[in-house]
């Protein structure tokens, strides 16, 4: 999954500020894998759900590695100075990851999601 994460406070990188961090999580490698769940242990003080499903911290790493993958000129260092709510950007981005899906390709497509059953009691017609 591709996309642009549109940061609402800009950050320095290079010297450069920054409000627009791309990312591509096809390109998240094992090595970046191990790194974001590496840095969610420490930076966390140890995990922070009972699996990568529902750990916040994770998911957060996984989406400043998928920005690192894209832009392989940042370092983590950069990604950890957003803040705020710019940070559940990250994690949107870890968790789509994480379940497999491509929320660019979710958004507005006007599938339904169930079946539709007809009434189990007859409904009188005028």
């Amino acid at each position: 999954m591709k996309g642009v994460i549109k940061l609402k406070r800009p950050v320095k990188i290079d010297g450069a500020e920054v409000s627009e961090l791309s990312y591509d999580t096809d390109k998240i490698t094992m090595d970046h894998y191990c790194r974001a769940a590496n840095r969610s242990i420490v930076k966390g003080g140890g995990p922070t759900g009972a699996n990568v499903a529902v750990d916040a911290g994770m998911q957060i790493y996984l989406g400043m590695y998928a920005c690192i993958a894209e832009n392989p000129g940042y370092d983590v260092a950069d990604m950890e100075r957003v803040t705020g709510h710019d940070l559940i950007e990250f994690m949107k981005v870890g968790l789509s990851f994480i379940n497999g899906r491509d929320e660019s390709a979710q958004e507005g497509s006007g599938a339904s999601s169930g079946d539709m059953r007809e009434p189990t009691t007859p409904t009188p017609f005028a």
